[in-house]
């Protein structure tokens, strides 16, 4: 292990309670980035759907494109 990752593991293990899921989502997020792993935003699923599917949030990424797609259409 490098120093900085010792250093890292000893700030984690001193957070008060309180601040461990703010710190979690972050290194979540950052580790999602580096594997190139993408997350629907919170609230892509959240409003009902005109198209009465019921996974939109999972298809984030394909509704984009769909829509960019359309929005490209001559």
């Amino acid at each position: 292990m490098t120093a900085s990752r010792d250093e890292l593991h000893h700030l984690i293990d001193e957070l008060p309670d309180d601040k461990v899921s703010a710190v979690l989502a972050d290194v979540r997020r950052l580790s999602s980035m580096s594997t190139g792993k993408t997350e629907p935003f919170a609230w892509v699923g959240k409003y009902s759907s005109t198209n009465g599917r019921t996974d939109n949030g999972r298809r984030v990424d394909e509704l984009l494109a769909e829509g960019f797609a359309a929005g490209s259409r001559g």
